[in-house]
C-alpha cells in the first residue's frame, strides 16, 4: 500500500499542475480584450485608476504631472490587471523616464490592499455620515483630519498619538520633525501645521493615521544616511519610491561570504537605527526577508517596508530621566527634613515636659 503512496502523489500533483494551467488560460481568454487594451493604455494617467479623484483622502499630489504626462509606466506584467489577485499588498515595479536623464526602475504603492483602502473610506463615511458610503471628499471636511484647521498652529502628542506605529509615543521634536520634511507641500521646511493648506493637512493626518510609510521615508531620508528606501512622490492613493534591488530572500543560496556580509549589515542596520547623532531610535515591528533589499551595484542592505516602525525620543526619555531623578531627590530630601525637623520638635516638647 504505501509503495503507491509517492505514485497517487504524483499523479495529484501533475493533475493539480495541469488544471492550474488550463484554469489561467481561460482567464486568459476571458480577458483577451482587457489583454490588449492593458498594453494600449497607460492606466497610470488615468484619475481614477490612481484614485486621484479621491483626494484629500489620499497620500498626495507633488508627482501627479508626472503620472499625468504618462512619465511613469508600469513594466510589462503590472500591465495585466487580471494578475492584480495575487498582488495582495498592491506593489507594482514600474518605469520612470526624464527627458535627460532617461528611464529607470521605481516601485508604486498603494499603502495597502483594496479590502484596507475600502475600509478607510468606510470609516470616513461612518465618522460623517454614519453610512458607509458617503461623497468621500466632502466627508473629509468632517473628520478628525480637518479638525486640526489653519488656527491650530502644531501638531501635538496628545492629538495623534496611538494613531499608527510610527506615533505610539511620539515627542513634539518628532511631530516637528514629520511636519517639516513633510514632501507633498510646496512650503516644506516650516514645522508650523497652519502653514500647510487645508488638503495638504487632511492627506498628512491620513497618510499617520493609515500607513506612515512615505513619513518615515521624508522624515528620516536615505540621502542623510537613513537606511531607507528614497520617497520620490505621490499622486492621489499611488506612491513611488526608489526601486533598491532583489529582496533579501533571494540570497539564500549565496555564497557563504556574501551572505556573513548581508548578515552584518543587518546588524549595523539595528545599531544605526537605535543609536545615532540624532537621538532618535527607530524599531522594525516586522522584520522579514521581503522587508530589505540589496542594492545590485553596492550590494547595500535597504529596508524597504517602513509601515511598522516605532520611533522613541531619546532626549525626551533622558529629559523625563532626569526630571524623574531630581523630583525623587528633592521629595527625599524635603521629606527627610521634615522629619526630621518635626521630630526635633516633638521631642524637645516632650522632654520639656
Amino acid at each position: 500500500m504505501l509503495r503507491f503512496l509517492p505514485l497517487k502523489l504524483g499523479r495529484l500533483y501533475r493533475c493539480l499542475k495541469l488544471l492550474f494551467v488550463i484554469g489561467l488560460f481561460v482567464i486568459l481568454l476571458m480577458n483577451t480584450h482587457n489583454l490588449f487594451a492593458s498594453f494600449q493604455k497607460n492606466e497610470l494617467t488615468d484619475r481614477r485608476f490612481i484614485n486621484l479623484n479621491k483626494c484629500p483622502a489620499c497620500f498626495g499630489t507633488s508627482w501627479c504631472r508626472k503620472f499625468m504626462n504618462g512619465q511613469i509606466s508600469f513594466e510589462t506584467w503590472g500591465r495585466l490587471r487580471f494578475l492584480d489577485v495575487f498582488n495582495v499588498k498592491n506593489v507594482f515595479f514600474a518605469q520612470y523616464g526624464e527627458p535627460r536623464e532617461g528611464t529607470r526602475r521605481i516601485v508604486l504603492k498603494r499603502l495597502g490592499s483594496n479590502q484596507e483602502l475600502t475600509d478607510i473610506d468606510q470609516k470616513i463615511c461612518k465618522r460623517a455620515t454614519g453610512r458607509p458610503r458617503c461623497d468621500l471628499i466632502q466627508a473629509m471636511y468632517k473628520t478628525e483630519f480637518a479638525r486640526l484647521n489653519g488656527d491650530v498652529r502644531l501638531l501635538t502628542p496628545d492629538v495623534v498619538e496611538g494613531w499608527s506605529d510610527l506615533v505610539h509615543c511620539p515627542s513634539q521634536r518628532l511631530l516637528d520633525r514629520i511636519v517639516r520634511r513633510y514632501a507633498e507641500t510646496k512650503d516644506s521646511g516650516s514645522f508650523l501645521l497652519k502653514n500647510l493648506k487645508d488638503t495638504e493637512r487632511m492627506q498628512l493626518l491620513m497618510t499617520l493615521a493609515f500607513n506612515p510609510e512615505p513619513l518615515v521615508l521624508q522624515s528620516f531620508p536615505s540621502d542623510e544616511g537613513w537606511p531607507f528606501a528614497k520617497y520620490l512622490g505621490a499622486c492621489g492613493r499611488m506612491v513611488a519610491v526608489n526601486y533598491v534591488g532583489e529582496e533579501l530572500w533571494s540570497f539564500f543560496n549565496a555564497p557563504w561570504e556574501k551572505r556573513v556580509d548581508l548578515a552584518k549589515q543587518l546588524m549595523d542596520i539595528a545599531e544605526q537605527l537605535t543609536n545615532n547623532d540624532f537621538d532618535f531610535a527607530l524599531y522594525l515591528l516586522d522584520v522579514s526577508f521581503d522587508n530589505f533589499a540589496v542594492g545590485p551595484r553596492d550590494g547595500k542592505v535597504i529596508v524597504v517596508d517602513a509601515e511598522n516602525v516605532v520611533v522613541a525620543d531619546k532626549r525626551l526619555i533622558k529629559q523625563n530621566r532626569w526630571m524623574d531623578g531630581w523630583m525623587d531627590g528633592w521629595m527625599d530630601g524635603w521629606m527627610d527634613g521634615w522629619m526630621d525637623g518635626w521630630m526635633d520638635g516633638w521631642m524637645d516638647g516632650w522632654i520639656d515636659r
